[in-house]
Parts: C-alpha cells; sequence; structure tokens
C-alpha cells in the first residue's frame, strides 16, 4: 500500500503509454513499448513488496484466472464484499469481452448518488483518467461504486 500511495502521481510523458518508469515496467515484463500499462502498475507494486504476481501480469485479466486467489466475479462466485484493502479489482469491458482494466483497492469510501447512500471504494489504478477507465495518463486514486467491479482477487499471499 505504501507503494502504491508514493507511485500515485507516475504520469505519461506524452499521453501514449510512455514515460521512463512505464517503459522500464514493460521491458522488464517484455511487452511492446506503448502497450496498456494497468496491470504493469499492479506487477511492479507486488515485485516491490516481494509479493506473487502471475504469469503474464503485463495483461490485467490474468489477475483473475487463479481459482484460489480470485473469490469474486459478478454472476458467477463469491462476494464483493470480502474486498480488503490490497486487494486487485478487475473490470469488464463489452466491447473487448474480457477484463480489461485493473486496480488496486485502497480503502472503502461512501458517497451519495441520487440522493441514497452507495458503498465503493478507493482504487489505486494505473493507465487511468481523472474519471476512472482504462485509457488515461498516469496511476490515480479513483472512487468506484461496488456494482463497477467485475471480479476481485487476492495477491497478497
Amino acid at each position: 500500500m505504501q507503494w502504491s500511495a508514493a507511485h500515485l502521481y507516475v504520469r505519461e510523458a506524452t499521453g501514449r503509454n510512455d514515460g521512463p518508469l512505464i517503459d522500464t515496467w514493460a521491458r522488464a515484463n517484455g511487452v511492446p513499448l506503448r502497450s496498456p500499462w494497468c496491470g504493469l502498475t499492479q506487477w511492479a507494486g507486488q515485485k516491490a513488496c516481494g509479493l506473487p504476481v502471475p504469469k503474464g501480469a503485463a495483461g490485467s485479466y490474468n489477475w483473475f484466472l487463479d481459482p484460489k486467489r480470485t473469490y469474486y466475479v459478478r454472476g458467477k462466485r463469491g462476494s464483493v464484499d470480502s474486498l480488503r484493502a490490497g486487494h486487485q479489482v478487475g473490470f469488464y469491458y463489452a466491447n473487448l469481452g474480457r477484463i480489461g482494466h485493473i486496480g488496486r483497492g485502497i480503502v472503502a469510501g461512501r458517497t451519495i448518488r441520487k440522493g441514497r447512500p452507495v458503498r465503493g471504494w478507493y482504487v489505486n489504478a494505473g493507465n487511468t483518467g481523472a474519471g476512472g477507465g482504462r485509457d488515461g495518463a498516469g496511476i490515480r486514486l479513483v472512487y468506484y461504486a461496488l456494482p463497477d467491479f467485475y471480479a476481485c482477487a487476492n495477491w497478497l499471499w
């Protein structure tokens, strides 16, 4: 979690999935430069803390393939209420037909939406825009309501 806070303001150099740190992470993972990099931030944070990573960690969907670590998949298994700080959360994109974005849950939060309380989490994610999404220009802390999460996994052990 300290790693996530320390890297919160990493930004792309030109807005094209690039920058000194982003390029270093891409090279270390053997992925082409200028590739989407949200999975790379998860990889870097895990490695810095000596925690395990999945094979193909640069691909956001690969974090949710291990049935021992993935405890929630919308409509299929588990409960999003099991989410804890440090766990990975995945976001599904219909146009891709798969999980296309990943972040790390940082802290639970509440907000008022249409006059009623909605539970959610603040999520630290790379390649994210100011309002969320999978094609932004930096590592950001964004609030998401629980229904936005498609999958959750615990890679802390």
